[in-house]
């Protein structure tokens, strides 16, 4: 069994909305009376008068007011409390549950992707840390993974989601400056949203999710026409601080939300250009290149692992290896092609 945490951390919300009361009673004193004239065939259920209808609709409105001593959350539409009333009691922390199982996807991350071996190191001792430590379930320090592009970052990061069975959210920093998918938007402001990383943990009810920033570095600043700006760095700051991400406010919700436990993970070319504040709560890690050896073993067990026909191995080298002019082969071109590659491999065969 998962473990299961608090996540939202100072609201309380009751099973049963306000405007379900009084359906709940009225179907409790019908399913009654029914009951007391199901053993005789003779007698017809009373049905409810108007007086047993006044009668519900004041019980109901004392328990209401009742309610509203101790509920925290009438600042909520209905259709905000009926996304977080699921969540109330806690969310599941989900990935590994022993140090076997650690030991396992880091084995299987170093045969896939040997020329990771450093990034796969760090990650490897941060989830051995965290079983010993806390228990189970995936939890890794803030990572910037600095290098070339098409060098396997994402996939890597993608890989270890996959083999740790967490939702992963994928944000990419080169298409938007702001804030928003990260933070989410206040009410009051058009199309007002909670952030990304939270829409994940409510909907899936994962409290550990594996959010990845694609070229944090290309992310920069967005300025309203009022003069107010935002920004992906900004926004990123009390989430990566393990005090304050304890107990974020959430500014479209207005209620605190542990997000402790979310995995960042971050991709950058060029880590010298982020922000002094952002660098200082992030660990970096430098990817080298992969060699052709090590490009040959990932297409082997990229193969492998999709269930495509052996003598593919021959045909995607031979593509990589024909001179095409401005298309360097890299980690991310081979993955398109052998994307290409499965997407054949379901069309029907043609009689």
């Amino acid at each position: 069994m998962p473990r299961i945490v608090p996540l939202l951390t100072d609201l309380k919300l009751f099973e049963t909305d306000d405007e379900d009361i009084e359906r709940r009673l009225r179907n409790h004193l019908e399913d009654v009376r029914y009951s007391s004239c199901k053993d005789d065939d003779a007698k017809e259920p009373k049905r409810l008068s108007w007086q047993d209808t006044d009668k519900i609709r004041r019980r109901a409105k004392k328990i209401i007011e009742a309610r509203g001593r101790y509920s925290q959350g009438q600042h909520l539409s209905r259709a905000d409390r009926k996304m977080l009333r699921p969540v109330t009691n806690g969310v599941a922390v989900g990935g590994p549950s022993s140090v076997h199982q650690v030991d396992e996807i880091a084995a299987m991350l170093y045969d896939e992707m040997p020329w990771m071996q450093q990034v796969i190191n760090e990650i490897w001792l941060d989830m051995r840390h965290n079983i010993i430590e806390h228990g189970s379930g995936l939890k890794l320090r803030p990572t910037l993974l600095v290098g070339g592009a098409g060098l396997g970052k994402t996939h890597l990061v993608r890989r270890i989601a996959d083999l740790s069975h967490l939702p992963v959210v994928h944000i990419d920093g080169g298409a938007s400056s702001e804030g928003f998918p990260i933070a989410g938007l206040s009410r009051g402001w058009g199309g007002a949203e909670c952030g990304r990383p939270l829409k994940t943990m409510l909907s899936s009810k994962v409290a550990n999710p594996i959010v990845v920033i694609d070229e944090i570095d290309k992310a920069g600043t967005a300025f309203g026409t009022s003069g107010h700006s935002t920004s992906m760095h900004s926004a990123l700051l009390g989430l990566l601080e393990p005090v304050s991400s304890a107990n974020w406010h959430c500014p479209y919700f207005q209620v605190g939300v542990d997000m402790s436990r979310v995995n960042w993970l971050m991709t950058a070319n060029d880590a010298s250009v982020l922000p002094a504040l952002i660098r200082s709560r992030i660990r970096t890690i430098h990817v080298d290149p992969p060699s052709e050896a090590h490009l040959a073993t990932f297409i082997e067990k990229e193969i492998r692992r999709r269930s495509l026909p052996e003598d593919c191995v021959d045909q995607v080298t031979d593509a990589i290896h024909k001179p095409v002019e401005s298309k360097a082969v890299s980690v991310r071109f081979v993955v398109k092609l052998l994307d290409e590659v499965q997407r054949f491999e379901t069309l029907p065969l043609k009689h």
